[in-house]
């Protein structure tokens, strides 16, 4: 079986490192040739893994330049950013309408509103496009740290995607919501923001906790209010949310905690506009919901300067 990762950055790295112990052949595409020959001749991605030797059954290879490799690959893994993976897809070559695709996206189109797995269907015409999410930092994954992932499939692909990524550390769960699987990565990035924004104007656990818990209360709110309401005990959902938002690791936490404290931020970096390109989306999909602390986070990112008026009107509303 041959399989091909199309991102060579961290996670596309991580979860190349873990399909090569159970399938012949994994190609991971990067957009970079430097970064292909490096990685081939090394076996390191130094850029997001120093030190961790890749199995040399991994091979390299450039996205423009990949044309066979993907017809010959039995499934095919997408873990580019979502703001890139319309150019990306549209850079192949590749009629990959009869390929499975597993999509490690997490982020939405805007204005299109359309989740990853929409557009990459949009792209190739495949009906078989499903998705994974889960509490798994990449860096853990790719050292073998336990993790969990839920596997958006049809029931009848579930276990097949499982004997993929496979591992004695991974443990499963599974949804045939697959979309739902893909909103619950959007929604937790949305919250850790959240938490980070007013990480710098907690007073102590319990009201940290409380936090915690309204955020908690809005995904549910949210998830209720989409019809995936049965996602929120999967990895994809509690788990997911939990580590993101809780943990300083967190990309999304980060962001906010800068926000929070007013640090200036770059308008071009891929973080800040995939998560003011997720706030904006999720805000249109939920216009006639009361969620302050999404509100909060829509404040914010759209005028980062105002960050104590937003928390003040964050406090009042709460009353």
């Amino acid at each position: 079986m041959n399989i091909s990762i199309i991102g060579a950055g961290s996670f596309g790295t991580a979860i190349a490192q873990i399909l090569v112990e159970n399938v012949d052949n994994v190609y991971l595409l990067a957009r970079n040739k430097k970064r292909a020959e490096y990685i081939n001749k090394a076996h390191e991605n130094i850029w997001y893994h120093p030190g961790i030797i890749l199995n040399d059954k991994i091979r390299a290879a450039v996205i423009q330049e990949s044309d066979n490799i993907l017809k010959g690959s039995d499934y095919i893994f997408f873990a580019v950013p979502s703001g890139s993976l319309r150019s990306v897809l549209n850079s192949l070559d590749s009629q990959l309408e009869d390929k499975k695709i597993i999509s490690c996206i997490k982020g939405i189109e805007y204005p299109s509103l359309k989740p990853m797995t929409t557009i990459i269907q949009e792209e190739t015409g495949s009906d078989t496009v499903f998705c994974i999410s889960g509490p798994n930092f990449a860096y853990e994954l790719i050292r073998g740290v336990y993790s969990g992932i839920t596997i958006g499939a049809p029931k009848k692909y579930q276990r097949n995607i499982r004997s993929l990524i496979e591992s004695p550390r991974i443990m499963f769960d599974y949804s045939e919501n697959v979309q739902g699987v893909e909103f619950c990565g959007i929604l937790k990035n949305v919250y850790a923001l959240g938490m980070g924004i007013l990480d710098g104007h907690i007073t102590g656990e319990n009201h940290r906790y409380t936090l915690l818990t309204l955020c908690f209360k809005e995904i549910k709110q949210i998830l209720d209010e989409m019809g995936h309401g049965e996602l929120l005990d999967k990895f994809c959902g509690f788990g997911d949310f939990l580590l993101t938002s809780l943990t300083d690791k967190s990309r999304n936490r980060t962001l906010g905690l800068m926000l929070g404290k007013n640090i200036q931020l770059s308008k071009r970096s891929t973080i800040t506009v995939e998560s003011l390109r997720s706030i904006k989306a999720i805000k249109r999909l939920t216009d006639n919901m009361d969620l302050p602390i999404l509100e909060l986070v829509h404040e914010t990112l759209q005028d980062p300067q105002s960050i104590s008026v937003h928390i003040k009107n964050f406090q009042e509303n709460l009353r």
